[in-house]
C-alpha cells in the first residue's frame, strides 16, 4: 500500500489539531475512522494476489471481525486510562467539596521566604497534585500558592506551568501506562526508563526557572542554585527508585511527597492538635499512596491482590487487577469522602465530576484506537522506514522533536503517546538507540510539552484573572519546552554516537 495512504490518518489528525477549528476529540475521531478504513484496505490488499475486485468485495464482510478485534483490543488498552480519568476527577471534586479547610498561612515576607515558597509551589506541590490527580490540577494548586506572593502576573502564570513537568506520571501515570501497553513493554520498565531521563531534563528546567524568578524580581545566589540542583537530582533519584522498586503510578506522587516533607519539615505543626488538623485535611492522599504501596509491597497482600479479581478479556493483553488498580482506590476513597457530605451534596459533586470526565475519556479512546489501527495496518512501520531512507543516521534525532510537537498539539500525554509511540520505536530501529529508550524519550518529551498547549496557557491566564495575556505567558513558558527537548536531543545524540 502507498505510504501516503498509510499516513493519511495521522496527517489528517495533525492538520485538524493545527487548524484549531475542531476539538481534540473531533480530530481524534476523524483520524480513528480513517485509520480503521486504512486497516481494512490493508487487509484487502493482503488477500491472494490473483483475487479480482469483485472477489475483494465478496470477502469484505469477512474482514470486519479482524478490524473489530483490533478495536476491542484498543478499547481495552484505553479503558485502563479512561477508568483513572473518571476516578481521578471524582476524587479531586470530592476532596474539594469537603468541609475541612487548610489553615491560612501568613504571607512570606523576606525575599528568601518568597523564593522558597515559589520553589515549593512550582517544583514540588504542583507536580505532586498533578501526579496524583492530573488534568491540570497541579496548575490550579501551584497558582493558588503563588497568588499571595505578588509576583508579576505573566511570570506567575509561566512559573505555575512548571507544575506539569512530571506529566509522565500525571494522573498516576495513565499516559505512560498506555504507551507501555501499545508496544508490549512493562509499565515498570517504561516508567523506570522515563525516570532515568529526568536526571538530564530536570536540571535543564532549572535554568529556565532561575531566569523566570529573576524576571519576577527574586534573586538566586550560588547557595540557592546548588540547593535547587541537589533537590532536583534527588527528585530524579526518587522517581527512579519509586518506579523501579515500588510502582510506576506512584513515581511522581511519592517522590514529590518525600521531598515536600523534607523541605517543609521545619514548618509542619509540632503540637497534636495541629498534626490532627493536617491529617484531617490530607488523609485521602495518605490512604491513596499508602494503599497502592501496600498492595504492591506488603506480603501476603501483594500476592493476593495480584491474583484475585483480575480482568483479562484478551488473554494476557494488559490484565487489570482490580484490587490494586489506581482507579479502584480513587473511587473507594472518593466514596468515603462523599459519604461525609451533607445529604444531597454528594450527588451534586459526583454528577458534574463524571460528566466532566466524558470528553477526556472519549478523546483517550479514539486516540488509542487510532494508534492500534495504524500499528495493525503497518502505517507506523512504513513511516519509520520512509523517514530513515530520507534522513539516514540522523533520523532518530526526530524522536524528541516529534514527541514534543505532538504533546504540544494534543495537550495530553496519553494522546501524544498513542499517536507517536509505534512510529518512535520504528524510527529507533537500527540507530543504536534501544526501543525502551526511544519509548521513554517519547513519553518525557510529549508529556512535558503538554504545558505549552493553548488550553494550559488559557487556564493559567484565567486562574490569575488576566485578559489578553496568553501571548506574553507563552513567550515566557516556551523555553521550558525548548529546554526539555534540547536535553533529550543531547541524550539521543550521545547515545547514538557511543553506540
Amino acid at each position: 500500500m502507498p505510504l501516503t495512504l498509510h499516513l493519511l490518518p495521522l496527517a489528517a489528525t495533525v492538520a485538524l489539531l493545527v487548524s484549531r477549528r475542531v476539538s481534540m476529540l473531533t480530530a481524534g475521531t476523524a483520524g480513528m475512522a480513517l485509520a480503521a478504513g486504512v486497516l481494512l484496505a490493508a487487509l484487502m490488499v493482503a488477500q491472494p494476489s490473483g483475487a479480482s475486485a469483485p472477489d475483494w468485495l465478496a470477502q469484505l464482510p469477512g474482514l470486519f471481525p479482524a478490524v473489530a478485534l483490533k478495536a476491542g483490543e484498543g478499547a481495552w488498552l484505553a479503558w485502563h486510562a479512561m477508568s483513572i480519568i473518571a476516578a481521578g476527577l471524582l476524587f479531586h471534586r470530592a476532596f474539594e467539596a469537603r468541609a475541612v479547610k487548610a489553615e491560612a498561612r501568613s504571607e512570606a515576607k523576606t525575599p528568601a521566604e518568597r523564593r522558597r515558597a515559589v520553589f515549593v509551589a512550582c517544583l514540588l506541590a504542583g507536580p505532586f497534585a498533578e501526579s496524583v490527580t492530573g488534568f491540570g490540577v497541579g496548575l490550579v494548586v501551584a497558582l493558588a500558592l503563588l497568588r499571595p506572593l505578588n509576583l508579576p502576573p505573566a511570570h506567575a502564570a509561566a512559573l505555575g506551568l512548571f507544575s506539569q513537568m512530571l506529566a509522565p506520571w500525571g494522573a498516576l501515570g495513565v499516559g505512560t501506562r498506555v504507551g507501555a501497553e501499545l508496544i508490549g513493554v512493562s509499565f515498570t520498565e517504561l516508567g523506570t526508563a522515563s525516570a532515568a531521563l529526568m536526571v538530564v531534563v530536570l536540571p535543564s528546567l532549572l535554568l529556565v526557572f532561575w531566569r523566570l524568578i529573576h524576571g519576577a524580581g527574586l534573586t538566586s545566589g550560588p547557595i540557592d542554585r546548588v540547593r535547587d540542583l541537589a533537590l532536583m537530582l534527588a527528585l530524579a533519584g526518587l522517581l527512579w527508585l519509586t518506579n523501579r522498586f515500588v510502582a510506576p503510578e506512584l513515581g511522581g506522587g511519592l517522590a514529590t511527597a518525600v521531598l515536600l516533607l523534607a523541605v517543609e519539615a521545619r514548618r509542619l505543626p509540632r503540637d497534636a492538635a495541629g498534626l490532627s488538623r493536617l491529617l484531617a485535611l490530607l488523609w485521602p492522599y495518605v490512604v491513596l499512596v499508602g494503599g497502592l504501596m501496600a498492595t504492591r509491597l506488603v506480603p501476603p497482600l501483594s500476592g493476593w491482590t495480584a491474583d484475585h479479581l483480575v480482568l483479562d478479556p484478551f488473554g494476557g493483553l494488559a490484565p487489570m487487577p482490580l484490587l490494586r488498580h489506581p482507579s479502584t482506590w480513587l473511587v473507594a476513597i472518593a466514596l468515603v469522602m462523599l459519604a461525609g457530605l451533607p445529604s444531597g451534596r454528594a450527588l451534586a459533586v459526583a454528577g458534574p465530576a463524571l460528566r466532566a470526565a466524558l470528553v477526556p475519556m472519549a478523546a483517550t479512546l479514539v486516540f488509542v484506537e487510532l494508534a492500534a489501527f495504524m500499528a495493525a495496518s503497518g502505517g507506523a512501520a512504513a513511516f519509520g522506514q520512509a523517514w530513515q531512507a530520507v534522513a539516514g543516521s540522523a533520523a532518530v534525532l526526530a524522536v524528541p522533536v516529534l514527541g514534543a510537537a505532538t504533546g504540544m498539539l494534543t495537550g495530553s500525554n496519553t494522546a501524544s503517546n498513542a499517536l507517536m509511540m509505534h512510529i518512535q520505536v520504528n524510527l529507533a530501529s537500527g540507530s543504536g538507540l534501544p526501543l525502551i529508550a526511544a519509548a521513554a524519550i517519547q513519553v518525557v518529551a510529549g508529556s512535558v510539552c503538554t504545558l505549552l498547549t493553548p488550553g494550559r496557557i488559557v487556564l493559567a491566564s484565567s486562574l490569575l484573572g488576566l485578559t489578553k495575556a496568553e501571548s506574553a505567558i507563552y513567550r515566557l513558558a516556551l523555553p521550558i519546552g525548548l529546554a526539555s527537548t534540547a536535553s533529550l536531543l543531547l541524550v539521543v545524540t550521545v547515545w547514538v554516537w557511543l553506540a
